[in-house]
């Protein structure tokens, strides 16, 4: 009667998986993903396996690549790593408080300086106070903006539509305002030419010319800038909302160190320190010796634990990119290697990741969703701080970041812990549920070349993260 019981209990168990199996299956058969991929890793968090298919292809995997970066990042660097930006002085300081000599200041590559993400740290008042505290009242020689740590460059497999607009912006030695400005414009009624009203900041030296094709017209913004990203010529194709005023969008600084000298001149000049207004050079051959010059301050920039936090929340691409830069110590290739030696050094599969670029703007990007469930599977066991910091970065369903939007009000809401990534024809989710049975789920998730609507896929997605909660 035992055994009799006992082979009940056990054919339960397995029609119960067999038919929660079904379910998750019956939702990726919809005839919406038809011609397109998906691919699925599903697990519990100590790796027993839920779900699979298509789980070991590298695919396309847009935003979510970024929390490979950050993790490494994390475990290479550690939460309290800082990027400095030095300030040193030549000559001497006279009495009267004239500096005869140059100011430097020496960037290593700090992407928060001015940051809207990081609004309580304010390089250019910190480089005020120090020459302030030095007795400076005024610069007889040129302030040297120190562009030179490395030299960027713009990455060949983003696509045109990309390069010029906001989320596009490469880190720099030198950066500001997250590399970015705003164009401002007023649209009129539907169908009618927008007016572009005011761009902010603006060079003073090599103002940016817009020439806007902008048309008043639906409900979001649809406005795409092109050109050269190095140019200070931009072309605006696309629409904005009718009827707005002082409506705002986001293009690429051509020159972040540029704009930094003259910011920082604007700076000193309104805080009674005296200097021409083209007394500034922006250098970028490694040509200047240290050795031979004063520090006289150094700036350092909001700890790692704070940058991953909003690089992850809100998807932030240039802060991704500067962590290859400080993986790498300057250079962008061996900060790729780094990533790829540390997946191979913890018996990560790394065959299965192909790395472009640091926060998943490029199509040549590959990653398997077993990966990316190893990963998370890996950072959930740990229970360290790096890992309390890293699962912190997340967004949460209904809740934050990318997420806040996403399951509110449903079972979904403060479960489903995920990192979305988006571009045309690419829809991604990777993180982890915890389930009404009170077990957290791993998964990774990812649609590629769908023809469908993205709400169409949201929908889809909605449905198999409601299916794990009830189900597992």
């Amino acid at each position: 009667m035992k055994k009799k019981c006992i082979l009940v209990t056990v054919y339960l168990f397995v029609f119960q998986l067999f038919i929660a199996q079904s379910d998750l299956i019956n939702i990726f058969q919809n005839d919406a993903l038809k011609g397109s991929i998906t691919g699925v890793c599903v697990s519990y968090e100590d790796g027993k396996k839920i779900f699979e298919t298509n789980a070991h292809i590298q695919m396309s995997p847009a935003s979510i690549f970024k929390l490979l970066t950050s993790w490494v990042m994390i475990e290479t660097k550690g939460i309290n790593y800082k990027w400095t930006t030095d300030v040193y002085m030549s000559g001497k300081i006279t009495a009267d408080g004239v500096l005869d000599g140059n100011l430097y200041i020496k960037g290593m590559g700090d992407p928060t300086i001015k940051s809207k993400f990081f609004s309580s740290t304010d390089l250019l008042s910190d480089l005020v106070n120090t020459i302030k505290n030095n007795g400076i009242k005024k610069i007889k020689g040129y302030l040297i903006i120190d562009n030179a740590y490395y030299t960027p460059k713009i990455n060949g497999s983003w696509i045109w539509e990309d390069i010029n607009n906001y989320y596009a912006a490469i880190p720099y030695p030198i950066n500001i305002y997250d590399n970015k400005f705003h164009i401002y414009f007023n649209s009129h009624q539907e169908g009618d030419k927008a007016d572009v009203t005011n761009i902010s900041p603006q060079y003073i030296s090599n103002p940016i010319h817009i020439e806007s094709q902008i048309i008043s017209k639906g409900t979001t913004d649809e406005a795409y800038v092109y050109g050269d990203p190095l140019s200070f010529n931009k072309r605006i194709l696309g629409s904005i909302p009718p009827n707005q005023k002082e409506y705002s969008i986001e293009a690429v600084l051509p020159n972040s160190a540029l704009m930094f000298a003259e910011q920082l001149v604007q700076k000193l000049n309104s805080n009674q320190i005296n200097i021409s207004n083209t007394s500034f050079i922006v250098s970028t051959q490694d040509t200047i010796n240290y050795l031979n010059l004063k520090l006289i301050n150094t700036h350092y920039s909001p700890s790692l634990d704070k940058i991953i936090q909003q690089t992850n929340l809100h998807s932030i691409n240039l802060f991704a990119e500067s962590f290859l830069y400080a993986l790498g110590d300057g250079n962008y290739e061996l900060g790729k290697k780094k990533i790829t030696s540390y997946l191979s050094k913890n018996k990560f599969p790394s065959d299965e990741v192909f790395i472009d670029d640091a926060c998943g703007l490029s199509r040549l990007n590959g990653i398997s969703p077993y990966l990316m469930c190893s990963l998370l599977q890996t950072i959930l066991f740990k229970k360290d701080k790096n890992s309390e910091v890293f699962l912190n970065s997340i967004p949460v369903a209904g809740s934050s970041g990318t997420l806040k939007n996403f399951g509110k009000n449903s079972l979904l809401e403060n479960n489903l812990h995920a990192k979305t990534g988006y571009m045309k024809r690419v829809r991604s989710y990777t993180g982890y549920l915890t389930a009404a049975s009170g077990k957290k789920i791993v998964f990774c998730l990812i649609f590629n070349n769908f023809n469908c609507s993205t709400e169409k896929i949201k929908q889809i997605s909605k449905t198999f993260f409601e299916t794990l909660y009830q189900l597992y």
